[in-house]
């Protein structure tokens, strides 16, 4: 069974779910409360009746065959924690991926080849500590996700995934990756969207960095995030001459941003943002 986690939309998404619930097995869940992503994976697991849990977001499209590879996955690895892989090229442009810095020829194909493992060991880490996954691809065992307190809705739109795969690798819990199960990412496509998908995510791995930085992550700093500010506003009319241009200029200036804000929110001014 399928459960829908609607975390306060606003168009016709519970009657849509609800008119096909004779035909698919999916359900809506009243996932209404903190606007987070957190929130709502959190309520659809509690939701949810199946062993093993496997994660996807709303704006993404998943590969034929992803929830049986994320179960094999799961069941291989021995109960590990199976983390997806993410397909770019699939829905965003050539402009789009130069605005992300994503070479096209080292995305992996949503349609994997036919001898891609199930499971492949995860050897490389994320900022300088260990691996994660995306937020919107993941499997794992239903007790294991609440028996590491499922994710923390205090993460303002990012990071949220990367501390919940840490604090699991932290008690215990394996991360490997599963070849077969991809999602075709939706990126931003304005200036609009870049500016605010970037200052989210960043401010957030402030957050992140605050928490683990004791373990040996890195993250953004003041010395980088000024000059670059700087300079961002100051050569705009020489950045701003194509769309590509544009939208690569929109994301490094509020990723930028958005590592000052963290940087004033948690850090000059922290407040209490425990789980």
């Amino acid at each position: 069974m399928t459960s829908l986690a609607d975390n306060g939309s606003t168009d016709a998404t519970a009657a849509v779910v609800r008119s096909l619930s004779g035909e698919l097995p999916v359900r809506w869940v009243e996932a209404s409360g903190p606007a987070s992503a957190s929130h709502a994976r959190n309520v659809g697991a509690s939701a949810a009746e199946g062993r093993i849990l496997a994660f996807c977001d709303a704006d993404d499209e998943t590969s034929p065959g992803w929830v049986d590879a994320h179960r094999r996955a799961v069941e291989q690895s021995g109960g590990a924690i199976s983390g997806g892989l993410l397909n770019h090229t699939r829905h965003n442009d050539a402009d789009v991926l130069f605005a992300y810095g994503i070479d096209p020829s080292t995305d992996p194909p949503f349609d994997p080849p036919a001898d891609e493992p199930v499971v492949r060991e995860s050897t490389s880490g994320f900022a300088g500590y260990l691996p994660t996954v995306a937020g919107g691809n993941f499997a794992m065992l239903r007790q294991d996700y609440f028996a590491v307190g499922g994710m923390d809705p205090s993460y303002p739109g990012g990071a949220e995934e990367t501390d919940f795969a840490w604090r699991a690798q932290e008690a215990g819990h394996r991360v490997v990756m599963c070849g077969r199960a991809m999602v075709a990412y939706d990126l931003q496509t304005t200036m609009r969207g870049p500016l605010r998908q970037q200052r989210i995510q960043q401010r957030a791995r402030i957050l992140l960095w605050i928490r683990h930085r004791d373990r040996g992550m890195n993250g953004p700093s003041l010395k980088a995030s000024l000059p670059a500010v700087a300079h961002l506003v100051l050569t705009a009319p020489v950045r701003l001459r194509t769309r590509a241009q544009r939208l690569r200029w929109a994301y490094l200036l509020r990723a930028h941003i958005g590592a000052l804000e963290g940087m004033v929110q948690y850090r000059l001014f922290p407040r209490r943002t425990t789980l």
